[in-house]
């Protein structure tokens, strides 16, 4: 499940009194410019009265089914605002709540009366309905999809990876590496399968000449054993034929 990261703490109450008022303020603005359209449409005079007065939500007049209709379009498209600002399922109808109860404070402010109308309790009973569980919904939906993990970086780690590979290793020192067998190893490059079929002939090629040249000098040095040991064979002259020589002469 995807875990939303809106929220950097558990309790921050002045984040809360954001939230609060600009969910407050956005539904207010929606319900405002819904009921503009549905008034310009019927040709009657804009007031607060519409907003903040219960005694305008009745089921006995055209004007006041109409005004019924605006509340609930109203709570039908409140649900991508909830779902935007408080983005949590368990939430909703907390804020939900939260709402209507200022709303029941306006109006109680505004009309100098508390509410007392079936209809407009009956109204708003059904709003924190809509309200609640399309906002769970939302939410619940946005929360179960998917991770999706961008692949920039994987790209640009195996570009990397095809490029350090098809890098050869060159010869510093011609002797050292003649002479050693773990730096002709450095010699043995690794080709990529994508790789040009050219390079791969070079490092045959390579390997094939160091080798040639490893066993030329193998093929010298044992040469060069072999005569150290017949010089010092022949050089040597024994003690005891010198003696039997001087004898005999003597005779």
């Amino acid at each position: 499940m995807a875990s939303s990261s809106f929220r950097s703490s558990k309790w921050d109450p002045i984040f809360i009194l954001a939230q609060i008022t600009s969910l407050q303020s956005l539904l207010y603005i929606l319900y405002s410019v819904l009921l503009y359209i549905a008034l310009t449409l019927t040709g009657t005079d804009i007031s607060l009265d519409l907003i903040f007065s219960d005694k305008e939500i009745r089921t006995d007049t055209g004007f006041g089914w109409s005004l019924i209709i605006v509340w609930l379009v109203n709570a039908c498209l409140s649900i991508p605002i909830l779902m935007l600002i408080v983005q949590r399922a368990k939430q909703i109808l907390d804020f939900v709540l939260t709402f209507h109860f200022f709303h029941i404070l306006c109006v109680w402010k505004l009309s100098h009366h508390f509410p007392t109308g079936s209809s407009w309790w009956i109204l708003q009973l059904a709003n924190v309905v809509i309200m609640t569980f399309g906002g769970e919904w939302a939410c619940m939906h946005r929360e179960m999809k998917p991770i999706m993990i961008k692949s920039g970086l994987n790209r640009k780690k195996e570009t990397t990876d095809t490029s350090s590979s098809n890098t050869a290793v060159l010869p510093e020192d011609e002797e050292g590496l003649l002479g050693n067998t773990e730096n002709n190893n450095k010699f043995k490059r690794k080709v990529s399968d994508v790789g040009p079929k050219e390079d791969s002939s070079i490092v045959d090629d390579q390997g094939a000449l160091l080798a040639a040249v490893s066993k030329a000098k193998k093929a010298l040095m044992s040469t060069a054993g072999r005569s150290k040991r017949t010089t010092k064979k022949y050089d040597i002259i024994p003690m005891k034929d010198m003696d039997n020589d001087n004898a005999n002469s003597n005779n």
